[in-house]
């Protein structure tokens, strides 16, 4: 197989950490992977050689201009999930950024990680997403309906993930695992008694 460089954005989050901890352990490619904060990373960044830690905040992706016009890959799984002004600058116009930012002739392939929220039974995008969504859905599906427009774009794969499990000691935990572990604790202190253990 053919050495690739690969930029993944994300890569402290739940998917990101997955990912990255498969491509250091079962790749030789050159890994470039942005994380706003280092101290979240659980992956040894020193497995093996060609791995490179960007530290930096996706909202500042111009700085990697020049790194990004030499990747054959991008991994992108870095998102806001709500509630702040910055939900469509990163979802959509840094997302779109960074796409515009590698170069056509040597970028091979763009892994883009949405939501199936935004999608109706066909599998098309759903319309009442953009009007009655979240932010961040609003945002993802205004992202999503912008892509053709970019020159990449039969480039970019795009993957709408359902529901996230995910994480242990060694990798962070999703939104989902993370509330799904509280409502155990929940459950559990709902219904224990401490009269009966006197």
């Amino acid at each position: 197989m053919t050495q690739k460089r690969i930029f993944m954005t994300g890569s402290s989050g739940c998917i990101g950490h997955y990912i990255a901890d498969k491509l250091i352990k079962e790749t030789k490619h050159e890994l470039f992977l942005l994380v706003r904060n280092p101290a979240k990373i659980k992956f040894d960044p020193d497995y093996r050689p060609g791995i490179h830690i960007l530290h930096a905040d996706f909202q500042d992706i111009e700085q990697f201009e020049d790194l990004l016009k030499t990747v054959n890959i991008v991994i992108h799984t870095a998102a806001i999930w709500g509630g702040m002004p910055e939900v469509f600058d990163i979802n959509v116009a840094k997302t779109l950024r960074l796409f515009s930012l590698v170069d056509n002739q040597v970028c091979e392939q763009i892994l883009y990680f949405s939501t199936a929220s935004i999608l109706d039974h066909d599998l098309k995008p759903l319309e009442a997403a953009k009007q009655i969504g979240t932010d961040y859905i609003k945002a993802k599906y205004d992202c999503l309906t912008q892509l053709p427009r970019l020159d990449i774009a039969p480039k970019i794969t795009v993957l709408f993930p359902t529901l996230v499990f995910g994480g242990d000691e060694t990798k962070p935990y999703s939104h989902i695992s993370a509330v799904k572990k509280r409502a155990k604790l929940t459950h559990f202190m709902a219904s224990f008694n401490p009269a009966e253990i006197w």
